[in-house]
């Protein structure tokens, strides 16, 4: 059965800041979606996002990919593995050719900017629980000439550092690159950043899926080869 056939169907919202929140609550509400949408919990942190989606089920998730603690598309390929059934609808500022296709390939089931109306919104969600994958207006997966380049058939952001300039690592993941290069748990690695061990967790996840690697050897001999260690 079709999400949308069903009579109830239970949203959660997460964004960084709560008046964008607010306001997308009044907009849904306003708005027909031909089905009863409740919208259940609003978040403002990846971490405060991936413990209701382990705790309940939801079927659908409308989020911002800049989220603080675990950032959205990260947060999108943990989601999936958690709720695979759940419908993700990526609304974000971020119109990067490289977060598109990053959102996309990590499980997210649509992608619109927040620039877009209340219309688009209404038909994107109307799409993405129908099982339609859906992209909004001025999105584009298609490479742009400013600052992306080619490189072994991929696309990449421009960068003096050629390490992130393959892998995309964040500042956070670089930092617990580091911590596990001295030998750290996940525990002790959350007390040095002040995070949580699930933060942790996903983010070690994260790193070996982007490396490709399996193992702390493996990752401390790639981090070696290109400048990530600090000295």
């Amino acid at each position: 059965m079709k999400i949308m056939e069903r009579k109830k169907v239970d949203l959660i919202l997460a964004d960084e800041q709560q008046l964008t929140i607010d306001g997308l609550c009044n907009l849904l509400t306003e708005s027909d979606f031909g089905c009863d949408l409740n919208v259940c919990k609003t978040v403002n942190s990846g971490e405060d996002l991936l413990t209701l989606a382990k705790e309940n089920f939801y079927d659908l998730l409308v989020m911002e990919l800049k989220l603080p603690v675990i950032d959205g598309i990260d947060l999108i390929y943990e989601l999936k593995e958690v709720q695979p059934l759940m419908r993700i609808l990526i609304l974000t500022s971020y119109d990067s050719n490289k977060f598109v296709k990053e959102a996309f390939k990590n499980g997210a089931d649509g992608y619109m900017l927040k620039k877009s109306g209340k219309d688009e919104l209404v038909k994107a969600i109307k799409d993405v629980l129908k099982g339609v994958a859906y992209m909004g207006e001025g999105v584009n997966i298609s490479p742009t000439k400013n600052g992306i380049k080619k490189a072994n058939e991929e696309e990449y952001w421009v960068t003096e550092d050629n390490f992130l300039l393959k892998h995309y690592l964040t500042k956070r993941e670089r930092e617990i690159i580091n911590e596990i290069a001295c030998d750290k748990n996940n525990r002790e690695i959350a007390r040095d950043l002040f995070i949580s061990d699930q933060t942790v967790s996903v983010h070690r996840k994260n790193i070996m899926r982007k490396l490709k690697v399996e193992t702390n050897d493996g990752l401390i001999k790639i981090a070696q080869e290109n400048g990530l260690l600090k000295q």
